[in-house]
């Protein structure tokens, strides 16, 4: 008996349940819900779903661990990875550290990825251990 009530509990806590196999649907005029990406990828649609005015701003707070340095070790010249900025790349054309996305306006901006050290270090060369970030604008 307890086990049924907890169970009937849950069900009308978290709205989720029976139905005969259909899914629960939004509240009539309720915004609608834009599909979240993957944890290194902000698509076109997020970004066009958000008040956010520049590509930093997006980053922030759609994907705030993008910025957190992921490296191994430290490099040649002693410094820590977390000491070593992620690297920003926008249409391939390096821009430097994270603080440039401010001058990318949010509009223009298709997409923005983070790419890992060891997948950065294959496109781009030496000097990537905290990782990159790449911004695609729209064309």
């Amino acid at each position: 008996m307890h086990k049924a009530l907890l169970c009937a509990a849950v069900l009308v806590v978290c709205g989720c349940g029976g139905g005969g196999g259909t899914t629960a649907q939004p509240e009539t005029g309720a915004a609608p819900r834009v599909a979240r990406g993957a944890a290194n990828v902000i698509t076109e649609s997020e970004i066009g779903a958000s008040t956010y005015q520049n590509a930093l701003e997006v980053v922030q707070n759609l994907r705030p661990g993008m910025l957190i340095p992921r490296g191994v070790g430290s490099d040649a010249s002693g410094m820590t990875a977390a000491s070593i900025p992620i690297i920003i790349y926008m249409d391939d054309v390096r821009l430097g550290e994270p603080a440039s996305m401010v001058n990318i306006p949010a509009s223009r901006v298709k997409e923005i990825r983070f790419m890992n050290a060891r997948d950065a270090t294959t496109r781009f060369g030496t000097g990537h251990s905290s990782g990159v970030i790449l911004v695609t604008t729209k064309r």
